[in-house]
């Protein structure tokens, strides 16, 4: 690299799966437009680490996140070094990455331009009101540019007094253009094989894909699946992922031949699991996997869950899925999918509605967006 290259770096906590295909476009973007792109990612805690999700690339760099006072995700990142070569710093919204605040204090004349990278408020709060969002909110608007997941990141930013003209709203995003080649180029036949393969018939086949953690709610998942395999005999629920409650997961399928635990599973193994399942259940905390579902054509239903993560923005109620008013009904969710699963016509609109959904929300536009921000933040 030149050394008169301006360089946006980016650094976040932890670098997982799904983050590789955004990271390598921005890097060919930034480089065709003259600039140095650096990533700058620092390890999983355990809880991470039993997802399974985790990743690299061969030019990213990674740091030593240390821990403090035995919290494992209260963390500081060594990036003095990093800071000082950069013209752009890319940091993570998080409370708990205390590097942040020493940055944000020092004048404007002595660092790099800074920007935040996130939701603007945590979602998944139980008490918005309460400290920790009171002093996320503090420190919101003490940076220079915003990368905003959604809409409604920028309408919150802006009414804590943040500049609009200052926001970049990327669109958070998955590899859908990946998804749907997969998509086009998944038969019948490979899906009902990797079926067959898991002790599965297909017939009226869910799935599950995700972390395995208290937000997505798999007690009331397990629960609504036995009522709805009460009205659809051969109802069958695969179970796509890892996380802390996977060990929870295999005793409830341990009673049930129907219940499939799988592990995680990416790339086209995933999408052929997908691709074989007539519907996509998620009664908890919804967020990319809304992209996921929608690129391989299969409808999702989740739940008015009121700590979704922002890309539930996604996804609307008869339109490529359905959410269940009754978030704590599992009786209602249940007749809901078993009537979606005895109902092709209705399938059929949902999927066609996710193929737009997933035209429109993609990896590359998210990484676009981003490229153009970072020139922007940097004129």
């Amino acid at each position: 690299m030149g050394w008169n290259r301006r360089r946006v770096s980016f650094v976040t906590r932890i670098l997982t799966h799904y983050r590789i295909p955004f990271h390598e476009r921005v890097h060919q973007l930034l480089a065709d437009a003259g600039f140095e792109y650096r990533l700058i990612h620092g390890q999983p805690d355990e809880e991470e680490k039993a997802k399974g999700d985790l990743a690299t690339l061969p030019w990213a760099e990674p740091i030593r996140n240390h821990a403090l006072f035995g919290r494992g995700k209260l963390v500081w990142q060594p990036i003095g070094a990093i800071s000082r070569t950069s013209d752009l710093l890319v940091l993570g919204q998080e409370n708990q990455l205390l590097v942040n605040y020493p940055l944000q204090l020092l004048p404007s004349a002595i660092r790099p331009k800074l920007a935040f990278w996130g939701h603007g408020r945590n979602f998944q709060s139980r008490n918005p009101d309460g400290r920790a969002e009171r002093w996320k909110r503090f420190w919101a608007t003490r940076c220079d540019w915003w990368f905003a997941y959604t809409e409604e990141t920028r309408r919150h930013l802006m009414s804590l007094g943040f500049p609009d003209d200052r926001i970049t709203v990327f669109n958070n995003a998955v590899d859908t253009g990946d998804l749907t080649r997969l998509d086009a180029d998944i038969g019948k036949e490979e899906a009902r094989r990797a079926q067959a393969s898991l002790g599965l018939s297909g017939r009226n086949l869910a799935i599950f894909v995700g972390g395995l953690y208290p937000d997505k709610r798999l007690d009331f998942l397990v629960a609504a699946a036995d009522r709805i395999r009460a009205r659809v005999p051969d109802f069958e629920l695969l179970v796509v992922g890892g996380g802390v409650e996977r060990a929870a997961m295999e005793a409830a399928a341990a009673e049930r031949p129907w219940l499939v635990i799988a592990g995680p599973r990416f790339g086209r193994e995933k999408a052929v699991l997908m691709k074989g399942a007539k519907l996509f259940l998620m009664p908890g905390l919804v967020g990319l996997a809304v992209l996921d579902a929608a690129a391989l054509g299969v409808p999702i239903v989740t739940t008015a869950f009121p700590f979704h993560s922002p890309e539930i923005a996604y996804l609307k109620d008869g339109g490529q899925g359905v959410i269940v008013e009754n978030w704590t009904d599992a009786d209602a969710y249940a007749s809901a999918v078993a009537e979606l699963i005895g109902d092709e016509p209705r399938r059929h609109a949902l999927r066609r509605a996710g193929y737009e959904v997933a035209r429109t929300i993609t990896i590359e536009a998210m990484a676009q967006r981003f490229a153009r921000g970072a020139e922007c933040a940097l004129s």
